[in-house]
Order: C-alpha cells, then sequence, then structure tokens
C-alpha cells in the first residue's frame, strides 16, 4: 500500500513555522533604535532617530535629573553607550525631551525623523511596547490601545494576568513597526499612558529646525580667554559604562573624572580628531587618591595605523603606581586610534581616573 503525501496539508504548518520565525525576530529587525537612558540614578528609555546626519534620542522630561544637561544612551545588545547632552525647550506640560548623541553610539543610529509621523494610533490597534534589560535584551509586551485623544492615548496589557514592568517611561509602542507613541507613566499595574508620536514628531521638528538655523550676531562685551588646546585625540568610546553621566569616559580628555565599575578588563577607545596618523611616544595617566575612588592598577596600550582601527599592535605596557599616576615613554610610532585597556586595579570598588593624555 502506498502513501501519498499531499503538499497541501502541509503548507498550512509550514506556513505557521515561517510566521513564527518572522515574529520572533521583528524585535531585533524591527526596534533597534529603542535605547535606555541613565540621567543621575535615574533610568528611563527613548528612541533614536537622526535629523541633519545628527543622532538624537526622543525622551520624557520626568527621567532627567533636574538641571543635568548629561545622560548615558544604551543601546540594544551587544550593548555600547555613549553620552548625549539633553534639552527640554518644549513648554512645561509637555513631558518631552531630546538628546544629541555623540560617539560609537551613533553608528547604530539610522531611521529618520520621519518615522515619527508615518503611524497614527487608532483605538484597538494592538502592539509592541519595547524595553530593554540592563543586559541590552529586547522585551516586546503586547498592549492595546484603548482611548485614543487629541496628544496622548491609552493602552492596556493585552495578554491576561500579565503586569508592567516599571520603568517604562520612554518605552514606545510599536504598530506595523512604527512608533505609535512614547510611555509617560503608568496608570495601573496594566495600563500605560502614551503621547502620540505625532506630536513628538512635529515639535521636535520645529524646534531642531529652528536650532539649525540658528546664527549668532552679537559682538562679545568683552575679551573671551584663550581657549585651552584641544588633545589631537578624542575618546570614541569604552567598554565599561561610568556609573553616571557627570563621570563618562569624555572626560578624560577635559574636566571631570572617568568613574566605572570594574566588570572586566575596560578597553578605551581614542581616535584622531582629524583621522590622520600623529605620532605618539608615551602615555601619562593620573588619578586622584583622594578622590574615594579606586586606582587603576595594570594598563596596556595597542595602536592602529589604519582608518579603520583593526590590527592594532603592542605599543607599551605598564602599572599605575598607588599615587594613581602613570607616566612611560618609548620610541614613537604613528597611530590613528590608541586603545588604553585598564587590566585592573589596586581596590576592590568603582574604578577613577582623571586624566588619559598621549606625547
Amino acid at each position: 500500500m502506498r502513501t501519498i503525501f499531499d503538499m497541501r496539508c502541509f503548507f498550512p504548518f509550514l506556513s505557521r513555522i515561517v510566521l513564527g520565525l518572522i515574529l520572533l525576530n521583528l524585535p531585533v529587525a524591527l526596534f533597534a533604535q529603542t535605547v535606555r537612558v541613565q540621567s543621575g540614578d535615574q533610568f528611563g528609555h527613548g528612541l533614536m532617530f537622526r535629523f541633519n546626519d545628527n543622532c538624537f534620542v526622543a525622551l520624557p522630561r520626568h527621567v532627567i535629573v533636574k538641571d543635568n544637561p548629561k545622560l548615558t544612551v544604551f543601546t540594544a545588545a551587544p550593548v555600547v553607550h555613549s553620552l548625549a547632552w539633553v534639552t527640554d525647550p518644549f513648554w512645561k506640560d509637555m513631558d518631552l525631551a531630546v538628546a544629541q548623541v555623540r560617539g560609537i553610539v551613533e553608528d547604530r543610529c539610522t531611521r529618520d525623523l520621519d518615522w515619527f509621523a508615518e503611524a497614527h494610533p487608532e483605538a484597538n490597534s494592538i502592539g509592541q511596547l519595547m524595553q530593554l534589560s540592563a543586559t541590552g535584551e529586547s522585551r516586546p509586551t503586547q498592549m492595546q490601545i484603548t482611548e485614543s485623544g487629541y496628544l496622548t492615548f491609552d493602552a492596556r496589557l493585552a495578554q491576561p494576568d500579565a503586569e508592567l514592568r516599571q520603568g517604562i517611561s520612554g518605552a514606545f509602542l510599536m504598530v506595523g513597526g512604527k512608533p505609535v507613541g512614547m510611555a509617560l507613566r503608568m496608570a495601573s499595574q496594566t495600563e500605560g499612558i502614551f503621547l502620540r508620536s505625532e506630536e513628538i514628531e512635529m515639535n521636535l521638528r520645529r524646534w531642531l529646525t529652528r536650532r539649525a538655523g540658528l546664527t549668532v550676531t552679537e559682538v562679545p562685551a568683552a575679551p573671551t580667554p584663550a581657549p585651552v588646546p584641544l588633545s589631537r585625540f578624542e575618546v570614541v568610546s569604552a567598554a565599561s559604562a561610568p556609573v553616571s553621566p557627570d563621570m563618562s569616559e569624555q572626560n578624560l580628555i577635559g574636566p571631570g573624572r572617568y568613574v566605572f565599575a570594574p566588570d572586566g578588563p575596560n578597553r578605551i577607545v581614542f581616535r584622531t580628531r582629524d583621522g590622520a596618523s600623529a605620532p605618539v611616544s608615551g602615555l601619562h595617566l593620573t588619578s586622584d587618591p583622594e578622590a574615594g575612588h579606586a586606582l587603576p592598577r595594570r594598563i596596556r596600550v595597542t595602536v592602529s595605523s589604519r582608518r579603520d582601527g583593526r590590527g592594532d599592535r603592542p605599543f607599551l605596557t605598564g602599572e599605575a603606581g598607588p599615587d594613581g599616576i602613570l607616566e612611560q615613554s618609548r620610541m614613537a610610532t604613528t597611530a590613528v586610534w590608541v586603545f588604553v585597556t585598564v587590566l585592573d586595579s589596586w581596590d576592590a570598588g568603582s574604578v577613577g581616573i582623571d586624566e588619559i593624555a598621549f606625547d
């Protein structure tokens, strides 16, 4: 007896498998612009977008620590972070702010501001509320829009017995892969209130367009002091995030201090500002032993002369003393990139570095 396989019976089963695989990968494919933000010791979310070749993050005003313009922005896994500067130029009752991102996170910033205006939240629509864990995993939560107003809308969890996680502020609800609104607050354990994306887009575009058109015509009343010469190198990234935005790795070549939790070797990346090779013959690293932070100990430095930063080669290794100082020189070489890796520290706890400079 011969068994005949009917492909028509197999197609529905196959289509369910394919659809499941597509849905499984939607968070990775569509929601990569979701970021986690830190202001002081507060955490929230935001959504990245590009405008005039710059990267920005839209986020709620209330997650910003008062009078502190610095944010740390964390991407989805594999997690990288950058410093951002935040402004809240909108009227006081509008819970919206915008931050400009500088650094390695800009490479992940791909969607245009028009993205916010492409979707319109409608009652009964079902979407995914996108949040990120501390390790960068996406956490999509299915929600249904229940009431759509002029400036805001309400949405509730679509799954029975589910509860909203704390920290939804700034997380965007996505419908059909488009952001329809930003979470402002929880109305209950199962409901949230959202600012409509059309309002976000309209206000962001007006502000950013005006800012781009600003010109300064005033004559300074008094001579300004001579600027401090810039280092030939700029900080691109660091493997370990700062403990707070005010203690970013950007402080290594300016005022302030870089403080990070030692969760393994911390590779700090420097690059010449113009992308051209520059001579390097030594390293100066300083940390204040009276500042209350652990001091770095073993340091490894590699360099690369390639524009893409690949093929880095050993340059020097050294050990900072208990006074927090490492000064070491060797035969000069040329480099576009310098990679300074802090391998360990003298004590337990957060590590602080005041300055890294190169001869």
